[in-house]
């Protein structure tokens, strides 16, 4: 009798944990409050989600980045409708046809003649995962079109570089290493996977900060800014390094490590000779990416510090001002704050 319970207290433990998670979290997050705050605030008069919100929302620029980031966050909450409107608002406004393919504009303008890659694998990944979650092979279809347009113009060396103009059927010859998608290339091209592996583990070099751009003509790396790093950047690339390689890359790991036990506080911006503040501003977005690139490497004590700061920031407020939130940091922050809250509830 007495095991029962004791086992009887340790399930109602667990629920009222979770409550208490759901409840702590669902006020910032809840994929209602997350879909409202869209459509209210960043989607303009023609339903397109604007890169600022509120009175800014009729004049600031359309970007494919901003809807691949929706998508993506549609995804986890597993919002089949609303993923559906943005895949054919993709395919009637953002998609290009020409001789050599099809190719996505990353801005919606009409003098844009040219894609990016960031964007184009945000997009061919989410809808991959999409595909297969919601069984729509026309998701799966739209995406390897893209793909294949990507791989047939767009490469140098073998690999795939920044970005294409279709007008002038000229390529740029550098790699952003937070541009990589590992998880489409090793779907797309297997092939080159240890080569990009290779680059990210190489990028970093026993440094403390990575090398943000590859040069895949003559095999050579160049920064971004000589004197600071970007930490948006940053994280971008670690997280890329994580999943190819399975390994935290030691350097940046262990400064991002020492700085959140030692401060709690991560800026925008720091020196890249010295690891020191090169600024004195924090950014939602370094948080967010905080808690992504933790869980990717199973650090769940710095996964919490940075979702305790993130919940700090300007889009985690109850009352924000979207005239001055670039969408961009919005959608990461709900997006990194709702997969911290599904670890933590599947963890108990």
């Amino acid at each position: 009798m007495m095991q029962l319970k004791s086992y009887v207290a340790k399930i109602l433990l667990l629920l009222i944990c979770s409550l208490l998670l759901f409840l702590n979290f669902s006020s910032a997050v809840d994929q209602e409050t997350v879909t409202r705050t869209v459509k209210q605030q960043y989607k303009n008069k023609e339903g397109f989600i604007a890169s600022y919100g509120d009175g800014e929302r009729d004049t600031s620029p359309i970007l494919l980045e901003s809807l691949g980031q929706y998508m993506e966050y549609l995804l986890i909450v597993g919002d089949s409708q609303e993923f559906e409107e943005q895949f054919l608002l993709l395919q009637s406004h953002f998609t290009v046809d020409t001789d050599e393919g099809t190719f996505l504009m990353w801005q919606l303008e009409e003098d844009v003649t040219a894609n990016a890659s960031v964007d184009d694998y945000r997009i061919i990944r989410t809808l991959l995962r999409g595909g297969e979650q919601f069984h729509n092979s026309s998701y799966i279809s739209f995406a390897n079109q893209i793909w294949n347009t990507m791989n047939k113009t767009q490469t140098v060396n073998g690999l795939i570089v920044d970005f294409y103009d279709w007008s002038s059927q000229q390529r740029t010859s550098e790699i952003h290493l937070s541009y990589i998608d590992y998880e489409v290339l090793e779907k797309m091209q297997p092939s080159k996977l240890n080569r990009y592996k290779q680059i990210l583990s190489e990028g970093l070099n026993d440094n403390l900060f990575f090398n943000e751009i590859y040069k895949p003509e003559n095999n050579s790396y160049q920064t971004a800014n000589t004197d600071t790093v970007n930490m948006i950047d940053q994280f971008l690339i670690a997280i890329q390094y994580a999943e190819s390689t399975h390994e935290k890359p030691k350097s940046f790991h262990d400064w991002v490590h020492t700085q959140m036990q030692n401060d709690g506080i991560l800026y925008g911006s720091y020196n890249r000779n010295t690891g020191k503040p090169a600024v004195a501003y924090e950014s939602s977005a370094v948080y967010a990416l905080g808690v992504i690139y933790s869980l990717t490497v199973d650090e769940q004590k710095m996964a919490e510090k940075f979702y305790s700061r993130l919940q700090e920031q300007t889009p985690m407020q109850s009352k924000p001002n979207y005239n001055d939130i670039h969408f961009f940091d919005y959608m990461y922050a709900s997006y990194a704050a709702t997969l911290y809250k599904e670890q933590k509830i599947q963890a108990y």
